[in-house]
């Protein structure tokens, strides 16, 4: 059957259509039949049933693409939240890593500072000892110069001192010419008291000019021991500010000695830490040289640890941050592009998918509106012949799976209502349905048609009306009828190529009528 079936099927052949292979009562089942049902079989009758198989396919590509759409998007509501935590964790683990770095920065700086300050302390140290070896320079110069001054001021007062011994032993000597002169004057004052009358010396003549000469020496001489005692006194005074030269040199040499010595303590002092300075100075280089290259700051080591504690401080409170945050964030970031991406592909597809969806709709109605239009002129023309009016409307257009066919038909002047089983009678029934397949047979695609007994419920006029309407249907097309009926065929014979099997009594008579 199945093999059949689709032999039939490539000839537009459905036996199971009622519009193509009318079994007996198929006229009440189609008359019976809802309005949606009813177009599917005009539909599949006239070869538009495609285009609704089309709608349908395109509908269901458009509920897959919106499943696959809303798949996505929860897919990407998901990967949004969950990128959003690792985002945020991700900012922890950022905030983190600039921390770090800031830590590393900061304990690079301290090494640093701390090697500045020591440099620092060193320059210092080097700018002090050298002004101490200058002082000490300068102190040795005066020392020196101080002790060479006060040799010479011991020279000197050493020289006064034997000039002084020479006044004295001059003014010795002088003195001792005074005192003889002056014993010789005495002697010569005493002899001339002696001279009294009576005594032997009184007759005697002293030689006037030696007296005057002596008093005259006598002056002389005390003129020299003054002049002596005035240059003692002198020298006395020079020896004085020579001493006194002497002793200041004597002092500042001494003081300039103690502040030597003082500085030269202080100079073995400031060697010795320098010395240990300097190696400190050097042990630090080596280590700040370890954590990184050399960092130029003016920050103080005890500033720069501070800022260390404090980083220290803000670690602590992200010590949970998961060292995968990074990497999580990136592959949720990509998911999330991929994910955005897919969405646009998929909401693309949906667009492509309703523009598909509704041209389909669009040909499908267009060509039911053009079938009808067509079909409605033929199927008014032949309820005229029945003494009937009616039309064919299309309803609920919009939705396929709402929309249906409806016949209205009105007999003997009654206004046309749509065809039911409970507003017209069976013989009015078969004949407004007989009437609309008769419309319609030019556009049915089958190249074979069956009718079995379409006009049992029809009055004789009617039945012959719908029977000269199909054989007039039969002259303009090619498609093969296979009409059975209870009744007499009339009005057969201008009709070509009809041929009439008749049961008599009992066994099958075919006849060739024309």
């Amino acid at each position: 059957k199945s093999e059949v079936n689709r032999l039939l099927s490539q000839l537009s052949i459905n036996p199971n259509n009622m519009l193509i292979i009318m079994h007996q009562s198929m006229i009440d089942e189609f008359g019976a039949i809802d309005a949606q049902e009813r177009l599917k079989s005009v539909e599949e009758a006239v070869g538009l049933y495609e285009y609704r198989d089309k709608i349908l396919k395109a509908r269901e590509k458009l509920s897959h693409t919106l499943s696959e759409e809303e798949s996505v998007k929860a897919m990407l509501e998901e990967a949004q939240d969950t990128l959003d935590h690792w985002e945020e964790e991700y900012q922890r683990y950022l905030e983190k890593r600039e921390l770090m770095e800031k830590k590393e920065r900061l304990e690079r700086m301290y090494i640093w500072s701390k090697w500045r300050k020591q440099k620092g302390r060193v320059d210092d140290l080097e700018a002090k000892l050298r002004d101490f070896r200058e002082d000490h320079e300068e102190i040795t110069k005066d020392f020196k110069a101080a002790g060479r001054k006060g040799e010479e001021s011991k020279v000197d007062y050493e020289k006064l001192e034997h000039k002084i011994d020479s006044k004295y032993q001059e003014l010795i000597d002088r003195e001792r010419d005074r005192s003889r002169v002056k014993t010789k004057i005495e002697i010569i004052d005493d002899l001339e008291d002696l001279s009294f009358e009576g005594n032997p010396l009184a007759k005697m003549e002293w030689p006037v000019e030696d007296i005057e000469s002596l008093k005259n020496d006598l002056e002389k001489v005390e003129d020299q021991i003054e002049t002596v005692e005035t240059s003692v006194v002198k020298l006395k005074e020079e020896r004085g500010e020579k001493w006194e030269k002497y002793v200041d040199h004597r002092v500042r040499k001494a003081v300039l000695g103690f502040r030597r010595e003082l500085l030269e303590k202080e100079i073995s002092s400031l060697e010795s830490e320098l010395r240990r300075s300097r190696r400190e100075l050097k042990e630090l280089r080596a280590e700040a040289e370890e954590e990184g290259a050399k960092i130029d700051t003016e920050r103080e080591p005890r500033e720069v640890l501070e800022d260390i504690r404090v980083t220290n401080a803000q670690l602590a409170g992200l010590d949970d941050v998961s060292s995968d945050a990074e990497k999580m964030y990136k592959n949720y970031k990509e998911l999330l592009e991929e994910l955005e991406e897919r969405a646009k592909e998929a909401g693309e597809n949906r667009r492509k998918a309703l523009e598909e969806l509704e041209l389909r709709r669009e040909k499908w109605r267009k060509n039911l509106r053009n079938l009808l239009k067509k079909t409605r002129v033929t199927y008014k023309k032949i309820l005229d012949r029945v003494n009937a009016v009616g039309d064919v409307r299309l309803i609920n257009p919009e939705d396929i799976d709402d929309a249906g066919l409806e016949l209205l038909v009105g007999f003997r002047g009654a206004e046309p209502q749509t065809l039911d089983a409970y507003t017209q009678s069976g013989g009015e029934r078969s004949t407004s349905i007989m009437c609309f397949l008769l419309a319609l047979q030019q556009y049915i695609k089958s190249p074979i048609r069956g009718l079995d007994e379409f006009e049992i419920h029809m009055d004789p006029q009617n039945r012959q009306a719908m029977l000269r309407q199909l054989l007039e249907l039969m002259e303009e097309s090619e498609a093969q009828y296979l009409v059975i009926t209870p009744g007499r065929l009339v009005e057969v014979e201008e009709v070509p190529n009809v041929i009439a099997v008749q049961n008599m009594a009992g066994s099958s008579e075919v006849k060739v009528t024309t």
